[in-house]
């Protein structure tokens, strides 16, 4: 499984129709402030929501690797 975290830099004109300014492939996770917080902590709860990262998925992937290994 792989994915790609993005960072979209956009402007909204006065009729808020969105213009794209850049595509950042290495996007910053540093918060400032309260919002860029909650929206950064947000994208990474949901993202390894997604990649279903649980403690009970690590063990069994630790498991097979030494499995394998063996």
């Amino acid at each position: 499984m792989c994915f790609h975290i993005l960072g979209i830099d956009i402007m909204l004109d006065a009729e808020c129709k969105p213009y794209v300014l850049e595509v950042n492939h290495t996007p910053s996770f540093v918060a400032d402030t309260p919002l860029d917080r909650f929206i950064k902590f947000s994208l990474i709860k949901d993202t390894l929501q997604l990649l279903n990262i649980t403690p009970e998925a690590r063990a069994k992937a630790i498991e097979k690797m030494n499995r394998l290994q063996r």
